[in-house]
């Protein structure tokens, strides 16, 4: 990788990012822990680098996390006015369902198959994608944390035919 990262880069937890905030495995440094958090598919690199003190050892543990697999650029941000969504070029060949479970095996690794049993669950209809959406939520808000809930929330919102 460069020696530069671009400021206006989206960032996002990989699935191995996610099992090592879930498993705390390999042991990273309390900012790198920090970084990994705040990575959310959202923040730019520009943000990021402000969450600590010294913005040059941030910029060094998101080099580091990058190289390692634990981060990786989102792709679908390639503009700043461009919806975050991963599946968006991928939404007409897909069906809801396929791209709610899409959604929760990107977002949540480890937690993905009892996300997935729960959009199963429900019909392939409007109503029921509506269901598979709150039984997720749900889920997601009482064992994983309620801004991943809500992010999760409106990222199915986006994906999903009206």
């Amino acid at each position: 990788m460069s020696a530069e990262l671009p400021l206006n880069w989206i960032l996002e937890k990989t699935p191995k990012g996610r099992d090592e905030l879930a498993t705390r495995a390999n042991h990273l440094t309390p900012g790198q822990r920090n970084l990994l958090i705040m990575a959310d598919g959202n923040r730019r690199v520009a943000e990021l680098l402000k969450a600590g003190a010294d913005p040059e050892r941030c910029l060094l543990a998101l080099r580091g996390l990058l190289e390692e697999g634990y981060l990786v650029r989102n792709a679908a941000a390639f503009s700043p006015d461009a919806p975050v969504s991963l599946f968006a070029t991928d939404a007409p060949q897909q069906t809801p369902h396929a791209l709610l479970i899409a959604l929760v095996e990107e977002q949540f690794g480890a937690q993905a198959p009892r996300l997935v049993q729960k959009i199963e669950q429900h019909p392939d209809t409007p109503e029921g994608h509506a269901a598979a959406v709150q039984a997720c939520v749900k889920f997601i808000r009482l064992f994983i944390d309620e801004k991943q809930a809500q992010a999760f929330a409106q990222r199915a919102q986006e994906l999903l035919p009206d």
